[in-house]
């Protein structure tokens, strides 16, 4: 019978999947390491050729090291030298496509520009004599002689650049000057996105046709392992249907092949198995039918011997049953009498658990007594500490006010400052702009003062609550106090009730005491009753146990011969479910 089965992925796209899905992740992998490679290549590329571009512009300059050694003195920006060497690197500028040239210097105050390669109607250049400030290492390295060029850096107000920094040297190779040209990251990324259009043109034509081969591979391939896999799954489902006559066709060398070759030998041990059970079943229910003859041969023998053993165990069961009787009210008194003492000592026992515990919970009441006064102290402490609280945050709030009006006067302040740098014009922009710092400050106290007002607010609603519950838990102390002291007269009524319930216990003991030696004797006079009647009846018991043991055993033989024949007939309709093949 074929079951229902859920319905799952297919083999054939799991195969796809499994090839696929490398192929695409190595063509990624592929046009990733293009991309990175492409930036990189051009990002060397652009260094390169800038820094080369400042070396011989900075060579040029020092063709005229006697115009930058004038500048090193004092000049003006009207003078000839300046303009000179500011035609030349605005010249440079354009023809190289740079986005700033520029020439500074190091003076005992630090680094200065002394010509930016601006135009001339360029309002935004950097005047002679500006200070400039680099990296610290990149200072050190131009100061040894060495030809500086860094990485992209984002400029916070030049964006992204690249610069070359070179020394200027003149005929003998004294360092008159530095140069320093800047390139847009544009540049970069233009040549960079040129490269990988380039690349793409070569790569991806081969990646489709590599693609197109590892497709046409794989449906080959998959073909084959599938035409397999059928095979193998519709001999299965024949054998779950019971056909043991299916055979599976090795169609691959491998894997598959293997299990195709396994499956038929599973199907050959199966056959023999299930020939192995049938045998065996015929044999079962043969050997069942003798054992179920003797069986029935064994219950009426033991049927008779019993009918004979019963007629002679009745005289005795009468006797014994007059005797059982009087054994039985024997016991039952003793078993009365020995409650009856338990019960006793046990009441006795409670008595005394019962003192010792209402002293133990006296004591403890008592320490519990001495620990709620100690806590009524600890409360009216805390009730103090609260209303200091509450006066320190009352006097919190008066000063916050105080401060608050300071901030207003501040603010008023700053408003007649902003007013006065107003009327100053020019002269007064630097005052206008400490008032607006001013005025911006009291604003933030102001703000802060506020949260502090709501917080010392909150501060104090809290300490009233607090001081509420310590009130509460005042009262509830006072209570608990009181009842303490009930509880302690109470455990002493218990300590005079138990010390009765003692008394009553030891009188209790005394008369079970008398009741048991009533019982010795009675049990002796009942001794000499039974010893004759144990005689008669344990040999009636012994012949009435192999009697019951033999009908026992015959019942068990029918039991099991029964068994064995429904165990063959359920092997035999078993194995009749499976169509083999019966080789002679």
């Amino acid at each position: 019978m074929k079951q229902t089965r859920k319905k799952k992925m297919d083999l054939r796209f799991k195969l796809y999947l499994i090839i696929l899905v490398p192929l695409l992740a190595m063509g990624g992998l592929i046009i990733w390491a293009t991309i990175d490679s492409s930036e990189n290549a051009s990002l060397m590329t652009m260094q390169h050729n800038n820094q080369q571009l400042a070396v011989n512009t900075a060579s040029q300059l020092g063709q005229e090291s006697e115009l930058i050694k004038t500048l090193s003195s004092p000049a003006s920006e009207e003078s000839n030298e300046y303009k000179s060497l500011r035609d030349e690197l605005v010249k440079v500028r354009l023809q190289s496509g740079a986005l700033y040239v520029y020439m500074y210097n190091k003076t005992s105050d630090g680094w200065i520009y002394t010509v930016d390669g601006a135009n001339w109607d360029d309002t935004e250049y950097s005047p002679y004599g500006t200070a400039m400030e680099f990296n610290p290492q990149i200072q050190e390295r131009l100061l040894r002689g060495e030809v500086v060029t860094t990485g992209i850096v984002d400029d916070p107000t030049w964006g992204q650049l690249l610069s070359s920094f070179t020394p200027i040297k003149d005929s003998q190779g004294a360092v008159i000057g530095y140069l320093g040209i800047d390139i847009s990251a544009g540049a970069v990324n233009q040549v960079s996105a040129t490269s990988v259009n380039n690349a793409y043109q070569t790569i991806i034509p081969i990646f489709v046709v590599v693609l197109i081969l590892s497709l046409v591979m794989m449906l080959f391939v998959v073909r084959g392992i599938l035409r397999q896999v059928r095979d193998i799954k519709s001999s299965l489902e024949q054998v779950a249907d019971g056909n043991l006559k299916v055979v599976s066709t090795h169609m691959s060398n491998d894997q598959l092949g293997d299990i195709s070759d396994l499956i038929n030998i599973m199907v050959a041990q199966l056959t023999n198995i299930l020939m192995g059970i049938q045998q065996g079943s015929n044999t079962l229910q043969q050997s069942s039918k003798d054992i179920s003859e003797t069986a029935q041969t064994n219950q009426r023998q033991s049927e008779e011997l019993s009918r004979a053993i019963e007629e002679i165990a009745i005289g005795s069961m009468k006797q014994a049953e007059e005797t059982e009787h009087s054994v039985q009210h024997s016991e039952n008194l003793g078993k009365i009498m020995d409650e009856v003492g338990s019960y006793v000592k046990q009441f006795t026992y409670t008595s005394e658990q019962l003192s010792s515990v209402q002293v133990q919970v006296t004591r403890e009441h008592e320490v519990l007594l001495e620990k709620g006064r100690e806590n009524a102290k600890r409360v009216e402490h805390q009730q103090d500490i609260s209303r200091s609280l509450t006066t320190q945050s009352e006097l919190a709030s008066s000063i916050s006010g105080q401060i608050h009006n300071i901030l207003k006067q501040t603010q008023i302040l700053s408003l007649n400052a902003s007013i006065e740098a107003a009327r100053a014009g020019e002269a007064g922009k630097g005052f206008a702009v400490v008032a607006g710092e001013m005025g911006q400050l009291a604003q933030q106290s102001e703000r802060s003062i506020q949260e502090i007002d709501e917080i010392l607010g909150s501060f104090v609603q809290e300490i009233h609550r607090m001081g509420s519950h310590f009130d509460a838990n005042m009262v509830a102390v006072k209570e608990q106090e009181k009842q303490i002291a009930d509880c302690l007269q109470a455990f002493g009524q218990v300590s005079r009730l138990s010390t009765e319930v003692h008394e009553l216990a030891q009188s209790l003991d005394s008369r079970t005491m008398d009741m048991h030696s009533i019982r010795q004797e009675l049990e002796q006079n009942l001794s000499y009753i039974a010893s004759a009647t144990e005689e008669t009846s344990a040999m009636a018991e012994e012949v009435t146990a192999s009697a019951v043991e033999q009908q026992r055993s015959a019942n068990e033989l029918s039991n099991i011969s029964g068994e064995l024949a429904g165990l063959a007939g359920n092997l035999k309709s078993y194995s009749d479910q499976f169509q083999i093949e019966v080789t002679k």
